[in-house]
């Protein structure tokens, strides 16, 4: 019989016992049960507590129930011998023949294996990318669908064939001849477009993540767009963009004591309306984060900020030209220029469709598609709206030449 059990059965025998009875009873189980009580302490403990509450419960009932009938009895109940002897019973249940205590290990939430509760938070948190700023800075014309051959086409000066010859002529004197001749150009709507595949399963299970998918691809897709636009090379698929269309700027010696940035935006003007002022007023320039910290952080040899009077207070406008931040321009280099004279033509909208390729519909697979058609387009008698400058730093080396 367990320990537990033995002292259950104890003290139901000691019910109506005397005090010296129960004493002696309580001695002659801890001598014979010594051992067992060493290695059962807790269960002892938790039964006697258990037994005592119950017998508590029980007399108190009893008693109740005498003194509603006026009934005295001169004997204890098992129940008040107990409690009289309860420090002798405690004691016994905390005793130990060795003097070991056993340390279990705390419980805490690493208790709980697999355990998979948690506040779940219902979005998605989103990809950072660069500014996109390009693609926002110049006017769209919407290209229809009809029948254009996704080619736009148009006429323009021939550069290379054009002379003013306007002269002051004396009496008698023959008028001078200038020559003006045009061509046609032609250019094509490009394609931007990705593709991710996705199983069905996916689609079906994963709501909330499938929606994020067609964002995804609409963003990388506008990555490339506002790339293309500045930094195109005009050769196979890709657009002809902002610096491949405008010719650079050329620095000349100009005696520019500790030449900045502050100073290079004015020259850069004047290099686009010395000569076509009558059309071109300048209004926006294109710079790398970069070079835009390299101007706002200048300071003088007492360590104070420098900021000439045409320079905006927050330093996005510098002698009347709005500067853009477009961390897809390279660092060291700028475009500046007359912004209504560069257009986009387009395919209004992002495409996004839904399909499988190959062998996808026996695999349960789709692909996602994503494609924009455009093209940037600045002519070629507009072209001088604009200058890029594509070092900086050696620009305003030469500014600063005598």
């Amino acid at each position: 019989m367990e320990l537990k059990e033995q002292f259950e059965a104890l003290t139901e025998k000691l019910e109506g016992k005397s005090k010296q009875e129960i004493k002696s009873a309580l001695e002659a189980f801890e001598a014979k049960n010594k051992e067992s009580i060493d290695n059962q302490v807790k269960e002892v403990r938790e039964a006697f507590e258990a037994k005592l509450k119950e017998v508590q419960d029980h007399a108190n009932e009893l008693d109740v129930k005498l003194q509603s009938k006026n009934v005295k009895t001169e004997f204890k109940s098992a129940v008040e011998q107990i409690k009289e002897n309860k420090n002798e019973l405690k004691s016994l249940a905390n005793r130990s023949s060795h003097n070991e205590v056993e340390i279990k290990a705390d419980t805490n939430r690493a208790s709980v294996s697999g355990n998979q509760q948690a506040v779940e938070l219902s979005d998605i948190g989103q990809l950072a990318t660069r500014k996109l700023t390009m693609y926002d800075a110049f006017q769209k014309i919407p290209v229809s669908s009809s029948n254009h051959n996704g080619t736009i086409r148009y006429y323009d000066w021939d550069e290379a064939t054009i002379a003013r010859a306007a002269a002051m002529i004396a009496e008698g004197a023959a008028f001078p001849e200038s020559t003006a001749k045009w061509k046609t150009e032609t250019v094509e709507l490009r394609k931007v477009g990705d593709t991710l595949p996705v199983t069905e399963e996916f689609f079906e299970d994963e709501a909330m993540f499938a929606a994020e998918l067609g964002q995804f691809l609409r963003t990388n897709v506008d990555l490339e767009v506002d790339n293309q636009i500045a930094n195109g090379d005009g050769t196979g698929q890709n657009l002809k963009g902002l610096f491949a269309s405008v010719d650079a700027f050329v620095p000349a010696a100009s005696d520019i004591t500790d030449a900045s940035i502050y100073d290079l935006f004015p020259k850069v003007k004047e290099s686009i309306t010395s000569v076509g002022g009558s059309k071109y007023a300048p209004n926006v320039a294109f710079m790398n984060i970069a070079d835009i910290n390299k101007y706002k952080l200048k300071k003088d040899s007492n360590n104070n900020y420098v900021m000439p009077p045409f320079v905006s207070r927050d330093g996005s406008s510098i002698d009347g030209v709005t500067v853009i931040e477009s961390n897809v321009v390279a660092a060291n280099s700028m475009v500046l220029g007359d912004n209504k004279f560069a257009r986009i033509y387009e395919k209004p909208g992002v495409s996004l469709t839904q399909g499988t390729v190959d062998a996808q519909f026996t695999s349960d697979m789709t692909t996602l598609k994503v494609r924009k058609r455009l093209l940037f387009l600045i002519r070629g008698a507009d072209k001088g709206a604009w200058r890029k400058v594509t070092d900086i730093d050696a620009a305003l080396v030469t500014l600063a030449t005598p």
